[in-house]
């Protein structure tokens, strides 16, 4: 049963920040260094400096990137940057925003506390495989700050939409955070206190299930940090703030729910040989070449990203691109059964025709070597949404070499998570992103506090 709570956040004085738009940032694991530098000189209380702080050359275990973190926390909120609401509620929140230039759309969705579940319990449940080294990092920022900074974005199955239209009956027509981000997307955000409306929801809620969307590593951290404190902890109630997380909560059947691509970007691959990797991926895939010239390599490269988006309707299939080379290639897998045979027999039924499945065991495992260790660690393998950085990136030379996929579908996250069956790391990229710094719950004390 999902145990919903409402919680007094903690958001930015908008008469002390008149636009919000200067101090929030996309979740910390998109955030390339780049990134950070420009969110650090955009305003002094951006959220960087508390969910992606700068390492410098004098830290160590006691003064570093946490313990800052955990020190603007403290100071913004004496300075009354941050100020805590004196009444609990849970948060209706929206997003306007557009895709392929011309497609509206609206996501709605609203924060509260969730209480935290183990997996097994089936209450809330995973849909990808996680990485050792940010789990660590964010362990490290929570225990430094005993806050949630940013939601983790979860779906429930309401194709009624009950839930949404119990919140839309009563919400004031003027929201209380509005405005627009780098990308153009909308945020509108209002307060929901009306103690029967969340009520009603958490009613409406607790019989179903969650599917995390967004926020693998934040959740088992969460657990993690849960099972410390309770550890140590004399007179454990279950009513400490540490048993819940702030989460984000959205319809799967919304119509504003996209899913876009996580390319892969390849790295130190010491023995890569383009010739040899073509004459191995021809065992099981058709290799069609796109050759360019400096003059039609846009024009060309928009050929393939299409033909890639057509052919993935109803076949399995890859663009790549190899540093230096002067063609793309579009991969598409041969024979279907491939995905039945032995090769793949180790991947769980539910989730083998996924193509970042098909990718990882047939190319990145079986062709280039490269083990679930490698993958769980980030060594030879980082990931991007944007097409056209991905293929930019390689021709500079920081990457090698780039696989283009095709997005994974929610009905694919569904059954995935509904068999408790994990999909490989970065299988999804759920757009637009929940911002850091909307609202900050405090888990220090207990519930009531």
């Amino acid at each position: 049963m999902a145990v919903l709570a409402p919680f007094r956040g903690i958001f930015y004085d908008q008469k002390t920040i008149k636009d919000i738009a200067l101090v929030v940032t996309p979740p910390y694991d998109i955030i390339s260094k780049e990134e950070q530098e420009k969110y650090y000189q955009r305003h002094p209380y951006n959220i960087i400096r508390l969910v992606l702080g700068k390492d410098l050359p004098e830290d160590n275990d006691r003064i570093n990137k946490y313990s800052r973190a955990a020190n603007h926390l403290e100071t913004w909120q004496k300075e009354s940057v941050l100020i805590r609401d004196t009444l609990p509620s849970i948060c209706y929140y929206k997003q306007e925003f557009t895709i392929k230039k011309d497609q509206k759309k609206t996501r709605k969705g609203f924060i509260a506390l969730i209480k935290l579940e183990d997996f097994t319990s089936g209450v809330v449940l995973p849909h990808e495989k996680t990485m050792t080294e940010p789990k660590s990092d964010r362990l490290r920022l929570i225990e430094s700050c005993n806050a949630n900074l940013s939601p983790i974005f979860s779906l429930y199955y309401d194709p009624e939409k009950k839930i949404e239209r119990i919140i839309e009956e009563k919400i004031h027509p003027t929201p209380f955070i509005d405005f627009v981000n780098d990308n153009g997307i909308r945020n509108q955000l209002w307060k929901v206190h009306d103690k029967d409306i969340i009520n009603r929801v958490s009613e409406g809620l607790k019989d179903l299930s969650l599917f995390i969307a967004d926020g693998h590593h934040r959740y088992e951290t969460a657990l993690n940090y849960r099972t410390q404190l309770k550890k140590k902890s004399k007179n454990y109630s279950g009513n400490e703030a540490y048993n819940y997380v702030m989460m984000y909560l959205s319809n799967m059947d919304d119509g504003g729910l996209v899913i876009l691509p996580t390319h892969r970007l390849l790295y130190n691959l010491n023995d890569f040989r383009p010739s040899l990797f073509h004459e191995k991926a021809q065992k099981y895939f058709h290799i069609d070449e796109f050759g360019f010239k400096s003059s039609n390599e846009l024009e060309v490269r928009r050929k393939l990203l299409n033909q890639l988006e057509i052919q993935g309707q109803g076949q399995h299939t890859f663009g790549l691109y190899v540093q230096g080379a002067d063609c793309y290639n579009l991969l598409t897998l041969k024979d279907e059964d491939i995905i039945n045979s032995t090769v793949m027999k180790d991947v769980p039924t539910v989730i083998r025709g996924l193509d970042v499945n098909i990718l990882q065991i047939l190319i990145l495992n079986g062709i280039l070597g490269l083990n679930d260790q490698n993958m769980e660690s980030q060594r030879n393998v980082d990931f991007i949404e944007d097409s056209d950085k991905a293929i930019e990136w390689v021709k500079e030379g920081r990457y090698q070499l780039t696989f283009l996929i095709n997005p994974t579908k929610i009905k694919q996250v569904n059954e995935a998570s509904s068999a408790h069956v994990r999909m490989p790391q970065k299988a999804t990229f759920f757009y637009p992103k929940i911002p850091s710094g909307l609202v900050i719950n405090s888990i220090q004390g207990d519930m009531n506090d």
